[in-house]
């Protein structure tokens, strides 16, 4: 009987200290995402090249998908990356918009303004991941994609038709 007991409470202190350890292992992840969302922002904003700021919006779209609140500060950033000069920075910050988690309402009609107005296959390609990342918060888009998907219909091989109907499955629309 009490070495029942011996071997209960053993059991009971490991699964505690094996809890408090998990739980400082999460605070430790999450602070280190929070300082890597606080470089990427810095290499955003002080970044003369368009290659660091890809690479920095990249970094910040993959923190938005973990979790909304890491990338916050860095929206307006973002926002203002989608206009940039660089095509390449405008296909990463498209992209990222969608992966910030941001309302469709807000996102939505500049990714597909993107789809419309750019020259660049690249951008569209960037805007239609975006709005892939939105879900089915973007069925709004689902006439600006098809006029991709039909435009694209003849290759094939197209990144741009492929991106556009990978964008009407995610948004659960199909092809129609």
């Amino acid at each position: 009987m009490l070495t029942r007991r011996f071997l209960k409470t053993a059991l009971a202190l490991g699964l505690f200290n094996v809890t408090l350890w998990m739980c400082a292992l999460e605070d430790a992840a999450a602070n280190e995402r929070q300082e890597q969302a606080k470089q990427y922002l810095e290499q955003l904003r002080k970044a003369t090249d368009a290659k660091t700021k890809v690479k920095a919006l990249q970094g910040l779209g993959e923190l938005g998908q973990i979790k909304k609140s890491l990338i916050t500060e860095a929206l307006p950033d973002i926002y203002k990356a989608v206009e940039d000069k660089d095509a390449a920075v405008r296909a990463a910050a498209a992209e990222t918009l969608g992966k910030a988690d941001e309302p469709y309402s807000k996102a939505g009609p500049i990714l597909v303004k993107m789809l419309k107005d750019e020259k660049d296959d690249a951008v569209k390609i960037g805007a239609l991941r975006g709005l892939t990342a939105l879900g089915p918060a973007a069925k709004e888009a689902a006439p600006a994609i098809r006029e991709i998907v039909k435009a694209t219909m003849g290759d094939k091989k197209s990144k741009l038709g492929l991106a556009a109907k990978d964008a009407l499955k995610a948004i659960g629309v199909g092809k129609r």
